[in-house]
C-alpha cells in the first residue's frame, strides 16, 4: 500500500530533476499542514478555550474579537494555500506551488505578529519552517528574500516605546536598550540558519551540476564511440566490398580480353581486294560494335581496379580533359536513368600534376553526391575552364541544395545529411583533402532548392600554363 502511495506521489509531470525529487516530500508536507492547522485550531477551541482567550487573544494589541478573527482568518488562508499547493504540484507547477505557500505563510505571519506582537506569540517555529522551505525548494535567492521579509516582520512586531524613552545621548545605554527591545536572538538565529542552508544548498547544487555535466559528457563519449565503431565497421565492409569488386573486375576483364580478341578477327573479312558484300559488311560492323562495347567494359574494370589499389598517392602529369572523357562512362553508370550527365570541357589539353586514381575518385565522389541530391531526377554537369593558373573543375547539380548551417559543415569528416547506413560523411572531406594536398582549393556554393556546385581549383602544369597564356 505504501509503495503504491509513494509511486502515485512521485508520478508528477515535473521536468526539473531536482523539483521532481522534492515533489514527494513537498506533497506530504502540504497535506500535513493542510490537516494540522485546522485540527490544531479545533483542538484548542474545544479543550483550551479559556487559556486561549485569556493568555493569547486577551494580550493582543487590537482587542480580543479582532485578534480572534485574524487568528482564524490566517489559519484558513494557510490551510487553503496548503491544499492549493498540493493541487499545483500534482499539475507539475512545483515552483508556483511552493512560492504561493511560502508567500501565504509570510503574509499570515506578518499579520499575526502585527496583531499580537513578538512577545505574545508562542515561538518562531513557523518562520523557521518557511525559511528552510524557501531555500531548499526555491533556491538561494528565495532564501535571502524570505530572511529579509522575516527580519522586517520581527522588527515591526516589537514595542518601540521603551526605545523612545531611552537617552539617545548616552550611546552604550541606547544600544543596550535597542538590543533588549529588538528580537536579536531570533534575528541572529535565523541568520545562522540561512547561512547554513545557503552554503549547503550551494554545495549540493554545484555537485548536482557537475554530476549532470559528467553524465552528459559520458553519454556524448559513448555516442561518439558507438558512431566511431559503426564507421569502422562500415569502412571494413567497404574494404571487403572493394576487394570483392576488384576480384570480380579482374575476372570480367579477362572475359572482355577474350571478346576483344575475337572481335578483332573482323579485319580478316576485309583483307580481300574485292569489296565485301552486304552480309559480310554487316558482320564486320557488328564485330566493331562488340569491340567498342568490350573496350568500354575494359575501361570500367580498369577504374574499379585502380580504386581498389591501396598504397601511397603517386602523382603524375596527365591531361584532365582526356581523363574526364575516359571517366564519363563510369560517371554515367553512377547516375540513375532519370538523371542527365553533361560534360563541358575545352578541346585542347589541360595538364595537371595529380594522382590520377585519386582524381577519378574525387570526381566519382562528387557525382555520387549530386545523385543523392537529386532523388527526383535532374542534371549533373561536369565543366572545365581556366582560372588564372588553375584549371577549374566544377560539378553542378539541380538538386535540393543546402542551407547555410549545413553548408558550413560540408567539409567536416563524418558529417552527413543522409539517413543512417546510407552515407559515411567522408566524400566531400576526402575530396577537399586531396585537392589541398595537391596545392589547390575547394569551394562550395549552394542554397535550398537551387542545387549545389562544387568547384575544384587544380594547379595547371607549367606547360599548360604557357599554352593557355
Amino acid at each position: 500500500m505504501m509503495s503504491r502511495i509513494r509511486a502515485w506521489l512521485g508520478n508528477t509531470p515535473i521536468d526539473d530533476p531536482v523539483d521532481r525529487r522534492n515533489a514527494t516530500f513537498m506533497q506530504l508536507l502540504l497535506v500535513f499542514e493542510g490537516l494540522r492547522i485546522p485540527a490544531t485550531k479545533l483542538y484548542l477551541f474545544a479543550g483550551h478555550w479559556g487559556y486561549l482567550s485569556e493568555h493569547f487573544y486577551g494580550r493582543a494589541r487590537i482587542g480580543a474579537p479582532a485578534a480572534m478573527a485574524i487568528d482564524i482568518g490566517t489559519d484558513v488562508a494557510m490551510t487553503i494555500s496548503a491544499w492549493l499547493g498540493f493541487v499545483l504540484v500534482r499539475m507539475g507547477r512545483f515552483p508556483l506551488a511552493v512560492a504561493q505557500f511560502v508567500g501565504t505563510m509570510l503574509v499570515s505571519g506578518a499579520v499575526a505578529y502585527a496583531a499580537f506582537g513578538y512577545h505574545a506569540t508562542d515561538g518562531n517555529l513557523t518562520l523557521i519552517l518557511i525559511l528552510a522551505l524557501s531555500g531548499l525548494m526555491l533556491g538561494r535567492r528565495a532564501l535571502w528574500i524570505t530572511y529579509a521579509a522575516e527580519a522586517l516582520i520581527l522588527v515591526m512586531s516589537v514595542d518601540m516605546e521603551p526605545l523612545k524613552l531611552a537617552d539617545a545621548g548616552h550611546l552604550p545605554a541606547f544600544l543596550l536598550g535597542m538590543y533588549n527591545v529588538l528580537p536579536m536572538r531570533a534575528l541572529t538565529s535565523y541568520l545562522l540558519i540561512a547561512l547554513v542552508v545557503d552554503r549547503s544548498l550551494h554545495a549540493l547544487r554545484d555537485s548536482l551540476r557537475e554530476s549532470h555535466q559528467q553524465r552528459q559528457q559520458l553519454a556524448h563519449e559513448i555516442a561518439e564511440r558507438e558512431r566511431t565503431q559503426a564507421q569502422l565497421l562500415h569502412a571494413q565492409k567497404m574494404d571487403a566490398v572493394g576487394k570483392f569488386a576488384s576480384g570480380v573486375a579482374h575476372d570480367v576483364n579477362n572475359v572482355f580480353d577474350i571478346i576483344l580478341g575475337f572481335s578483332t578477327e573482323r579485319d580478316r573479312l576485309l583483307v580481300d581486294d574485292e569489296a565485301p558484300d552486304g552480309d559480310m559488311r554487316a558482320v564486320a560492323d557488328a564485330l566493331e560494335g562488340i569491340e567498342l562495347a568490350a573496350r568500354r567494359g575494359t575501361a570500367v574494370c580498369r577504374k574499379l581496379l585502380n580504386f581498389s589499389k591501396p598504397g601511397v598517392a603517386q602523382a603524375e602529369t596527365f591531361d584532365v580533359v582526356e581523363a574526364l572523357h575516359e571517366l564519363r562512362p563510369l560517371a554515367r553508370q553512377s547516375l540513375p536513368a532519370r538523371c542527365e550527365l553533361r560534360l563541358e570541357a575545352p578541346s585542347t589539353p589541360r595538364l595537371i600534376h595529380f594522382d590520377r586514381s585519386q582524381f577519378e575518385l574525387a570526381v566519382i565522389n562528387l557525382v555520387t553526391n549530386a545523385r543523392d541530391a537529386m532523388p527526383g531526377g535532374g542534371a549533373c554537369t561536369i565543366a572545365l575552364e581556366d582560372a588564372d593558373g588553375y584549371v577549374l573543375l566544377s560539378v553542378r547539380d539541380t538538386g535540393i541544395g543546402m542551407d547555410a548551417t549545413t553548408l558550413a559543415q560540408a567539409f567536416e569528416p563524418f558529417f552527413t545529411t543522409k539517413p543512417e547506413g546510407q552515407g559515411t560523411g567522408l566524400g566531400l572531406s576526402v575530396v577537399h583533402g586531396l585537392v589541398l594536398q595537391a596545392g589547390g582549393d575547394t569551394r562550395v556554393e549552394s542554397s535550398p532548392g537551387q542545387g549545389t556546385v562544387v568547384r575544384l581549383y587544380l594547379p595547371l602544369d607549367a606547360a599548360s600554363q604557357r599554352a593557355v597564356a
